[in-house]
């Protein structure tokens, strides 16, 4: 029988990888339930299923490594070794060692199991512990180990539970999709202008069109995944920082079945990372201290989803110390801040995401609560989300992001300028307004525009888009979120808003500032989206100082005149 064994080491990787992550969330579990049998007899049945399918493509190094781990795992399942701190810590070092294997193999490499020896031995070294203490008190086996044997699957065979679709194929899908309903749109032109008054052709092609919306939406649901993928592999984040820094704490997931696009989860799984290491190290206080206010010496660090509209909402929250309102004033008067006891508590909290803005005593291994905030907010930006903080000292710390559900489908908000269509995500816009000649002047020269008596940034995007275009105008602004202030876009004019199916930008494309992706109009043409976060942060560094003033910070003018 022809075997493809690229095939089935694609398989192997993709399974392998999942059946860790399941592996991890049963390790951190016993932790709470070590003697949770069914738990215990769901990880010794990963690990002998790891080791068949490794012997299968003859990885011997992977697979005597996950026999070592199976072994102590039996011992465990017999009740042979006792469940301790140690011992996990121990076995989620050892999902670590498989997980270093898989990414070796995964990038054309051998297992590098030399690597991972210690580790390897360290199991062996637990076992044969075990096995001294069995031979002292020898204990009858409760259950005996699968006898099954690990085979190749047949042609007509899936490896795993279920089918997997690489998901380039399905942004080719939605990208036929997409274009087809093009296609559909100007097909439906067509019979408007020769076959108004044929009724049955018009209802086929109103059908078709129906038909081919209804399929884009069921691929675009493919790509959704629930937020309980990434979230719960902070279990083992919140427990490996609470170990380091000699703390308790446990991590609490609600709202698990909101579904989000892959690369959304993707982009925030990082995001999410640093922020819960920063509740754990400089949220959460010592048991001793937390015992002494009167708290449970176990902090409870929460991960909590919500849909609002196109949107999701994550919140890392934690019941610590909250944010000392008074180190935070100091630290920015020792950076030159003159104004921050006029500063609203909300404006307070703000200051944490300036570059290097930090109150810690000291800087740890792990963070440093508010150093490397300002990378949060980007990463958070690059996704076209927010970010906001509510603290409150001795309570505790929210962060809040939201974030579009997809980035491959948003709600598009078209407009013109110099004679050429773009598209703002919807979910940026406030709203739009004309302009009037005397208010446009005033705005290109000063950099600032006056939104009924507040001081908003201007920006002319034909000059930031370098479409400038001696013969357009601007007629019209459209006033989009900037961090914790807004900023008037001003265009040529406003041309609707409809769905719109995101592309990746060539490469000749990529380096384009502000430019997130293309799409394609009705007529079959491409038009740009616009990464309005990227977009303005690239003004912030050129625009005038007052208008630098506004993207930082809101202030109330008064003026000749407003919008």
């Amino acid at each position: 029988m022809d075997i493809d064994r690229a095939a089935l080491m694609r398989l192997f990787l993709s399974d392998s990888e999942e059946d860790l992550g399941r592996l991890e969330t049963h390790v951190l579990a016993l932790e709470d339930r070590p003697d949770d049998a069914p738990t215990v007899d769901a990880m010794f049945r990963m690990a002998h299923t790891l080791k068949g399918n490794a012997s299968i493509l003859a990885l011997e190094g992977f697979a005597k490594f996950a026999h070592t781990l199976e072994d102590l795992l039996h011992a465990v399942r017999t009740r042979r070794t006792p469940v301790t701190g140690d011992l996990v810590t121990l076995l989620l070092r050892a999902v670590d060692a498989l997980r270093a294997m898989l990414a070796s193999l995964r990038a054309g490499n051998d297992e590098n199991v030399e690597a991972h020896k210690p580790v390897e031995h360290e199991l062996a070294g637990w076992l044969g512990k075990a096995a001294d203490e069995s031979a002292a008190a020898p204990v009858a086996e409760t259950t005996p180990p699968p006898s099954e044997e690990a085979r190749l699957p047949t042609a007509d065979e899936s490896w795993g539970p279920a089918v997997r679709i690489e998901m380039a194929k399905v942004d080719q899908l939605l990208d036929l999709a997409s274009r087809a309903l093009v296609v559909q749109g100007q097909m439906g032109a067509g019979l408007l202008e020769v076959a108004a008054d044929n009724a049955d052709l018009l209802e086929v092609h109103q059908k078709a069109e129906r038909l081919l919306i209804e399929l884009q939406d069921w691929i675009i649901d493919t790509r959704m995944i629930p937020v309980s993928t990434f979230f719960r592999s902070h279990a083992r984040t919140v427990r490996d920082a609470a170990r380091a820094q000699r703390k308790r704490a446990r991590l609490r997931i609600e709202g698990e079945r909101v579904r989000v696009d892959t690369d959304i989860g993707e982009g925030a799984r990082d995001v999410l990372t640093h922020l819960v290491r920063n509740a754990i190290d400089h949220g959460i206080e010592s048991p001793a201290t937390r015992a002494a206010n009167g708290k449970d010496p176990e902090g409870t660090i929460t991960l909590r989803a919500s849909q609002n509209g196109n949107q999701v909402v994550i919140q890392v929250a934690d019941d610590g110390a909250g944010f000392n309102l008074s180190k935070i004033r100091v630290r920015a008067r020792m950076l030159g801040r003159a104004n921050v006891d006029s500063m609203a508590t909300p404006d307070l909290h703000h200051l944490v995401f300036e570059p290097g803005f930090s109150t810690a005593d000291k800087v740890t291994e792990l963070s440093g609560r508010g150093v490397g905030m300002d990378v949060v907010r980007r990463n958070v930006e690059d996704l076209h989300g927010t970010v906001e903080i509510e603290s409150v000292e001795g309570v505790g710390t929210t962060v809040e992001l939201r974030l579009p559900l997809s980035l491959s489908v948003i709600e598009g908000f078209w407009v013109d300028v110099a004679n050429t269509e773009y598209v703002l995500p919807l979910d940026d816009v406030i709203e739009c307004l004309e302009l009037t000649p005397y208010l446009r002047t005033v705005a290109e020269r000063e950099g600032i525009i006056n939104v009924r008596g507040e001081a908003v940034a201007y920006v002319d995007l034909r000059t930031l888009l370098a479409t400038d275009n001696a013969a357009s105008t601007i007629n019209q602004i459209v006033v989009v979120r900037y961090r914790a202030s807004r900023v008037a876009l001003g265009v040529g004019a406003i041309l609707g808003e409809r769905q719109t199916v995101i592309k990746p930008l060539g490469r000749l494309f990529r380096s384009v500032a502000g430019i997130s992706g293309s799409t394609l109009r009705r007529d079959g043409g491409v038009a740009f989206v616009i990464d309005v976060a990227r977009l303005l942060r690239s003004v912030a560094r050129q625009a005038p100082a007052a208008a630098m003033g506004v993207l930082s910070e809101t202030t109330a003018i008064r003026g000749p005149g407003e919008l």
